[in-house]
C-alpha cells in the first residue's frame, strides 16, 4: 500500500485521471479501491497514483458522514500535518500554508468551545471555504524589514497606519464612494422619522472620511484614477472636487519614465527585458523568444508535403471540417480527451446502433425474408425490438434504458428503428440483397473540374440495398444530425464507389438510385442526399470536394480553420490547437 514516504511521478496523476474517466468512474470509495486489486494484475503507469488516491480517501472517509465539526476539522489537519513538505522554498507558500493551517485551528477551537454542531463533508467544505476567502496573509519578516516595502490596504485600514507616502488607487466614480444601497421596502421619509441617515448625511460622511484620509500619510499623497476598466469608459470620482478642502500643497512631478515596472510590462514592451524574471520562467521565455518568427507558414498550419496515401472517406470530412483537427487526429493521433460521464460516448453509442442494425437484418434474411413491407412490418418490429433487448445485456444499468430509449422510441416520440423499418416499407420497388458494413477500398475514378482522376479510398458503407430494378439504396446511420448537404463527403462518395465496385465484382450494372441519413436528431429522421433533379449536380461537387482535401493533406495545409468556429469551445484537441490563428487564414 502506498504511504507518505511514497513518491510517484508526476506523469503518474494525468494517467490515473485518462484512466478513472475511462473507466467511468464518478465516485465511490468502494469502486476506487476495487480498481487497485484489479489494475495490480496488470503494469499500469496510474498504478502508483492510485495507491496514493486510495490511501487518502480512505484517511478522509469519516468526513462523508455527519461528526462534530471539531473533530472533522482535526481529521483534516492531521492529513495536512501528516503530508507536510519538510520546508517549502517558496516564502508565499510557506505563509499561505500557515494561515490556512492556522484558519482551521481557529475553526476547531471555536467549534469546541461554542457551537460543535455534526457537519458531512459537504458543510465542512462550504465553512472552510468561506474563512480562507476571508484570510489575510502575514507579510514576510524580510518584507517588514524593509522601509520602502510597499503595503496594499483597504481605505478604511489606511487612517490608521503610519506611511510617509500614501497612493489612492483606482479613484473612479462608483468605487470612492460606494454607492448607497437603496430601500425598496420603506420610502425615505419613513426612514427619516426613523432616524435613518439621508443619503446628503451620507455623502457628508464620506466625504469626511475621505478627506480623514489624505490628510493620514507624512509626507504626500496621490490620486490615481484608470481611464478604461474593462475596456470601458470610467470617469474621475466627483470626490475630487474635495480635494482643496484637505488643505494640501500641489507638488509638480515629472512624468514617469516610460520604464517597465511590471513582469507584463516587461515581456509585452519591445524590446523585451527577462531580466525580471525568475531563473526557471527565464529559461523557458528565453526558448520562447529564439524561436522563429510567427508570420511564417509553419505557424499558421503548414507541415510541409505529405507522400500520396489511401484516406478514408471519413478522415477527409474531417479534414473538410477542420484541417487541424483532421491532423491532431490523423497525422499525431492525439487521443481524444475523454468526457467523464456514465453514458457511452457519441462514437461508442454510433458503433452499438450500426452492430444492433447488421445483427437484425442478418436475422432478417435468415428468416428468408429480405425486403420490410406493409405486410411484415409488424414481424420486422417484433425482431427488431427482440434484437436490442438482447443486445442491451451487454450495457451497464444506467445505460441500457437511454439506447432502448434511443432505438425504439417512446411514448413521446419514434425511434430510430422505427424511422429505419418504415422508409424500407413505404419504398415501392423490393430489396433482392442487402449489404451490410460493406467495405469499400482500393482505387477508384473521380470526376474532377481538372478532369477524371484515380484516388485512393477505403470505407465502410452502413448499408447498401440492391434494388429489384437495377439500382441501390445507400443508408448511413446517424445519431447525431445529419451533416450539411453542402459539405457531405462519405454519403455521395460512397455511392460513386459503390456503382464502380459492384459494376466490376458483379458483372452487372448498379446505378446509385437513393442516398439517405437516418438520423436521431433533427426535425426529419429520413433526410435525402439529393432529389432526381439535383443527383448529378451533389455528386460533381462531391468529387470536387474530395480532391480539394487529398490535395491540401498532400500539401500539408493544415491551419485551425474550422468549417464553424463554435465547434472550437467543444473540440477534443483545443489544448494543442492555436485558436488564436482561427480565422487568420
Amino acid at each position: 500500500m502506498w504511504s507518505a514516504d511514497t513518491a510517484f511521478s508526476r506523469a503518474a496523476v494525468p494517467a490515473l485521471d485518462r484512466a478513472l474517466s475511462d473507466a467511468r468512474y464518478l465516485g465511490d470509495l468502494e469502486r476506487l479501491a476495487a480498481f487497485e486489486s484489479a489494475w495490480t494484475a496488470s503494469p499500469e503507469p496510474a498504478l502508483p497514483a492510485l495507491h496514493a488516491a486510495v490511501a487518502a480517501a480512505q484517511f478522509l472517509s469519516p468526513l462523508g458522514a455527519p461528526a462534530p465539526a471539531s473533530r472533522q476539522i482535526d481529521l483534516v489537519l492531521s492529513f495536512l500535518r501528516l503530508h507536510e513538505e519538510p520546508a517549502a522554498a517558496d516564502s508565499r507558500q510557506r505563509r499561505a500554508r500557515a494561515a490556512i493551517v492556522a484558519t482551521l485551528e481557529g475553526l476547531s477551537s471555536a467549534s469546541r468551545a461554542h457551537d460543535d454542531a455534526p457537519l458531512e463533508v459537504h458543510g465542512l467544505a462550504a465553512l472552510v471555504r468561506r474563512w480562507i476567502e476571508e484570510q489575510t496573509f502575514a507579510i514576510d519578516d524580510e518584507e517588514t524589514a524593509d522601509p520602502a516595502a510597499l503595503q496594499l490596504l483597504d481605505d478604511e485600514a489606511a487612517p490608521y497606519g503610519a506611511f510617509d507616502s500614501l497612493t489612492i488607487v483606482g479613484f473612479v466614480e462608483g468605487e470612492w464612494p460606494e454607492r448607497p444601497l437603496r430601500n425598496i421596502f420603506y420610502s425615505s421619509a419613513l426612514l427619516k422619522s426613523l432616524g435613518w441617515p439621508s443619503e446628503q448625511d451620507w455623502r457628508a460622511a464620506a466625504e469626511a472620511r475621505f478627506l480623514d484620509l489624505l490628510s493620514s500619510p507624512a509626507s504626500e499623497v496621490a490620486l490615481s484614477a484608470p481611464t478604461l476598466d474593462d475596456e470601458a469608459l470610467v470617469e474621475v470620482s466627483s470626490l475630487v472636487d474635495e480635494v482643496p478642502r484637505a488643505g494640501l500643497s500641489t507638488v509638480a512631478r515629472a512624468p514617469s519614465p516610460a520604464g517597465r515596472l511590471f513582469i507584463d510590462e516587461a515581456l509585452a514592451i519591445e524590446p523585451v527585458s527577462l531580466d525580471r524574471l525568475e531563473p526557471a520562467s527565464r529559461s523557458w521565455a528565453e526558448l520562447r523568444m529564439s524561436r522563429s518568427d510567427r508570420g511564417e507558414p509553419v505557424f499558421h498550419g503548414q507541415a510541409g508535403a505529405r507522400p500520396s496515401r489511401a484516406w478514408s472517406v471519413s478522415a477527409l470530412e474531417t479534414y473538410l471540417d477542420c484541417p487541424f483537427k483532421f491532423y491532431a487526429q490523423r497525422v499525431l493521433r492525439l487521443e481524444e480527451e475523454p468526457d467523464d460521464e456514465e453514458v457511452m460516448d457519441p462514437r461508442r453509442q454510433g458503433q452499438f446502433a450500426h452492430e444492433v442494425f447488421e445483427d437484425f437484418f442478418n436475422r432478417w434474411a435468415a428468416s428468408g425474408r429480405q425486403a420490410v413491407t406493409p405486410g411484415n412490418l409488424a414481424e420486422a418490429r417484433e425482431m427488431f425490438e427482440q434484437v436490442v433487448d438482447e443486445s442491451l445485456g451487454a450495457l451497464s444499468p444506467t445505460e441500457a434504458p437511454l439506447e432502448r430509449t434511443r432505438l425504439l422510441g417512446s411514448s413521446a416520440a419514434a425511434g430510430l428503428g422505427e424511422a429505419v423499418l418504415r422508409m424500407e416499407a413505404e419504398r415501392p420497388i423490393g430489396v433482392v440483397a442487402r449489404l451490410l458494413e460493406h467495405r469499400l477500398e482500393g482505387e477508384f475514378t473521380i470526376e474532377t473540374e481538372a478532369g477524371p482522376r484515380v484516388v485512393r479510398l477505403n470505407g465502410k458503407a452502413d448499408r447498401i440495398d440492391l434494388l429489384e430494378d437495377g439500382t441501390f439504396r445507400l443508408i448511413d446511420y446517424k445519431l447525431g444530425w445529419p451533416p450539411a448537404k453542402a459539405r457531405a463527403l462519405q454519403l455521395p462518395i460512397y455511392g460513386l464507389c459503390a456503382e464502380q465496385r459492384l459494376s466490376r465484382d458483379t458483372g452487372r450494372r448498379w446505378t446509385l438510385g437513393e442516398a439517405a441519413y437516418l438520423a436521431f436528431k433533427g426535425p426529419k429522421r429520413v433526410v435525402p442526399l439529393f432529389s432526381a433533379a439535383d443527383r448529378d449536380r451533389t455528386l460533381r461537387e462531391a468529387q470536387q470536394r474530395l480532391a480539394d482535401a487529398i490535395d491540401g493533406i498532400e500539401r500539408g495545409d493544415f491551419p485551425p480553420h474550422p468549417h464553424d468556429v463554435y465547434r472550437c469551445d467543444t473540440c477534443t484537441y483545443s489544448a494543442v490547437c492555436r485558436t488564436d490563428y482561427v480565422g487568420d487564414v
